[in-house]
């Protein structure tokens, strides 16, 4: 892995290409995850034993666009706030931020807007119609989006698409068609142990991952990310998924809270399938 650390525990980042023009910047914490996060994994292996007892610690994802105009996609959390802005002051090396896309409200995609256009007073922030108070997230003079408005960058051009799992009410997907990168924001949430931090998927199978154990992993996480799951019917939920594959051409896939997925993309996805399949049809012991 060639990848750059900044800072360290909860506002760690770390910088790595995904290609020459796609950076992740990521945060997880480490070792003392269990600290942070509450040692939410040995709850979770109770529920399914094959889940890792150790994989206390959740990723936050944000992505870099740098092309004939930049565009950042979320901006991390609060305790990342210097660390996201050391990183992207490095990447860009003297360029500004062109674009911040919020894909929804929430403190791990929208706390550090404010300071990052402090930074770069030129920026634009996009992010979806709908709210009338976005001035309190400092998004007072947003373009508002609606699915199917594009954003060119040059080389590249971003899509808005309308999410088959939303977090909130107000909630954005986004596809790049040249390179098939999608990212799915919320859905396909998984953790990880100290031991796999800042790894592409593929690269976690040398740590003993697989894409059964990330379905695995899927089924327990997502009934407590997408809990209204427990009243929705499966055939429904895989005929989405499947006309969801067979729209969109993805070569990477780039979720906010799991590894990055740029090889064996097609076991992972079908893993990820028949997880929410099982997440429909779960005990929900976790969220009661």
């Amino acid at each position: 892995m060639n990848i750059k650390i900044y800072g360290e525990g909860i506002s760690r980042v770390g910088v790595r290409q995904i290609t020459p023009q796609i950076y992740l910047i990521s945060h997880c914490v480490g070792k003392a995850a269990a600290d942070f996060n509450g040692g939410f994994a040995a709850d979770f292996a109770r529920i399914n034993p094959n889940f890792d007892p150790s994989a206390n610690d959740i990723i936050y994802n944000s992505y870099l666009f740098v092309d004939e105009r930049t565009l950042l996609i979320d901006t991390l959390g609060p305790a990342q706030h210097g660390t996201i802005l050391e990183a992207l002051h490095d990447i860009l090396d003297g360029r500004s931020l062109d674009y911040l896309w919020i894909s929804h409200t929430e403190l791990p995609h929208a706390a550090n807007t404010a300071s990052l256009r402090r930074a770069h007073p030129n920026l634009q922030v996009l992010t979806v119609g709908g709210h009338d108070h976005y001035e309190i997230h400092g998004f007072e003079d947003a373009r508002l989006l609606d699915y199917g408005d594009t954003i060119e960058l040059g080389k590249h051009e971003l899509e808005i698409i309308k999410p088959m799992f939303v977090d909130h009410a107000l909630t954005q997907w986004i596809y790049e068609r040249k390179t098939g990168f999608m990212c799915p924001v919320d859905w396909a949430l998984n953790a990880h142990n100290e031991h796999q931090c800042f790894r592409f998927m593929h690269e976690m199978e040398e740590t003993g991952y697989s894409p059964e154990r990330f379905m695995h992993d899927i089924s327990v996480t997502n009934c407590v990310v997408f809990p209204w799951l427990r009243w929705a019917d499966p055939d429904q939920i895989v005929a989405a998924i499947d006309a969801f594959y067979a729209k969109y051409d993805i070569r990477i896939f780039a979720p906010s809270h799991a590894q990055v997925i740029v090889r064996d993309i097609p076991e992972y996805l079908a893993a990820l399938r028949e997880a929410m399949r099982r997440v429909v049809t779960a005990k929900y012991d976790l969220v009661y």
